[in-house]
């Protein structure tokens, strides 16, 4: 089955300080300059500053380049904040999938400039979050958009093997590129299979930060993650309730009591057998169990959605615009856009990347063939919240594939010491420039970090899968908020 974008189709600092490498040992790499760990012969940086604002009117520093990790290479794209570079957190953007560009994100959703019809050029995003953040895309993993890999070496298959690259980044991003960034507050966030890559990340580097403490640290603060694919077996009970009820604010059901009825019949059997997967998370009973859930249960809507269909998986009260998986115009114009030899040019784009392809379906089949679109992330939220870093899932209530209803249900079952109370909280209100956007749940729990924690859920009426597409002011809103108060109340 398809999940996420696919769905979406879903210290001490060192003590050897990271050394820059002349500019001509590195093929094709005249343009750059290189940082290389000394922690890690396998991990350096090759950036540059962006001089072309032609190519994105970002109204900061912007800064392009290439993690090399070995035989992987991860695009960047990093934009200072418009606002106090010198003062403001660093956040990282992740695009879903698996399979999916971040610059989907950047280009389409919630960077400092957006794509123009048919991909003829970019425009300023007033509501871009690098307004008041430091914010940074990246093609994770290898062999997504300008990501690439080296010849015959295999795709990444699982969020773990990519939290570990993401870490070293970090790293040396923070430790040498900027080092001004490595005290600043630092937030990760995505949407999607970011349900799966952001805990996973942020679970790698407070792990790192306790095990290494003469390494370099990063300052996690807190994950945010819009319509995460967290947990498959509750992503799948959600289908009924999106789909059978007016609870995600439609005006009547979308199916009728006979197709409602059939999933509900199917259900027991689907979640049985992905709780299985949950126990043993070997990959042949991950995809029996995946099976069972997309025919008894998820084909009877996304069946209909994209190729198969005008119906649109990302948000049910909208069709599909661009009769693909995707369902919206939007990524083929970037995908056009960024395909443009002056981009090319611009970007120092190297000769192994023939062409920029916004979405990598083998990227998705790697995923799935090692069992990692068949697990839940929960444990590793469990880990983040223990550790004092906050957390917050925010939902666009018109989507079907990571559907709110699911991502209430895990949360409401994770067990920690916050459960009680956020379980028994009712639901309230939050308001945006006097309007109601939509309801949030959240606790502060002193964890055994010492620290008082916050875990939140909230939602965004009105929006579908991609929350900062659909209602981009209540999104900006939404992560301001958060980012600076760590607060809906």
């Amino acid at each position: 089955m398809r999940i996420a974008f696919s769905l979406f189709l879903p210290t001490i600092a060192f003590g050897a300080r990271i050394s820059q490498i002349p500019f001509q040992e590195v093929p094709e790499a005249e343009a750059f300059q290189i940082y290389q760990s000394d922690y890690s012969e396998h991990h350096s940086i090759r950036i540059k500053q962006q001089q072309d604002d032609s190519l994105c009117d970002a109204h900061s520093k912007q800064y392009t380049g290439w993690l090399d990790v070995g035989s992987k290479h991860l695009f960047f794209w990093y934009f200072e904040s418009q606002n106090s570079p010198s003062e403001d957190p660093l956040v990282l953007w992740l695009t879903g999938g698996p399979g999916g560009s971040s610059m989907i994100g950047m280009l389409q959703e919630n960077g400092p400039c957006l794509i123009t019809k048919d991909g003829n050029g970019t425009t300023y995003n007033e509501f871009g979050w690098s307004r008041n953040a430091n914010l940074l895309y990246i093609d994770s993993p290898a062999g997504v958009g300008f990501s690439y890999l080296d010849e015959g070496i295999p795709l990444p298959g699982d969020s773990f093997t990519t939290a570990e690259d993401l870490h070293h980044f970090l790293q040396i991003f923070t430790g040498d590129v900027f080092p001004e960034l490595a005290e600043r507050d630092f937030h990760i966030t995505g949407e999607s299979y970011g349900g799966h890559y952001c805990p996973a990340l942020g679970a790698q580097i407070v792990s790192q930060n306790l095990l290494y403490p003469k390494r370099q640290q990063i300052n996690l603060r807190s994950i945010f993650v819009g319509n995460a694919y967290v947990s498959p077996v509750d992503t799948a009970f959600g289908y009924w309730e999106t789909l059978c009820t007016t609870n995600p604010g439609v005006d009547s059901p979308v199916f009728n009591k006979t197709r409602c009825d059939i999933m509900a019949s199917n259900l027991p059997r689907c979640l049985d057998l992905a709780r299985l997967c949950y126990a043993h998370p070997d990959p042949a009973i991950c995809g029996a169990g995946g099976k069972v859930c997309w025919d008894g249960v998820i084909k009877y809507y996304d069946s209909e959605s994209g190729e198969g269909g005008n119906r649109n998986r990302f948000d049910i009260s909208a069709p599909c615009q661009s009769g693909d998986d995707l369902c919206y115009l939007e990524p083929g114009w970037i995908q056009t856009y960024l395909n443009k030899p002056h981009v090319f040019e611009a970007l120092h784009v190297p000769k192994a990347v023939a062409n920029y392809s916004i979405y990598n379906m083998n990227v998705e089949y790697a995923f799935e063939l090692t069992g990692d679109q068949g697990i839940s992330l929960q444990p590793q939220v469990l880990y983040l919240l223990e550790n004092g870093i906050d957390v917050l899932f925010y939902q666009g209530n018109f989507d079907l594939a990571c559907n709110t209803a699911g991502n209430i249900r895990w949360a409401e079952a994770m067990p920690w010491k916050g459960q009680p109370a956020f379980v028994a909280q009712a639901r309230k209100a939050w308001k945006h420039e006097g309007e109601e956007v939509g309801w949030y749940k959240e606790v502060k729990v002193q964890t055994g970090s010492g620290r008082e924690t916050t875990f939140a859920v909230s939602t965004v009426d009105r929006a579908g899968h991609m929350v900062p597409y659909d209602r981009p002011g209540a999104a900006l809103a939404l992560v301001e908020r958060w980012i600076g108060e760590r607060s809906f109340a």
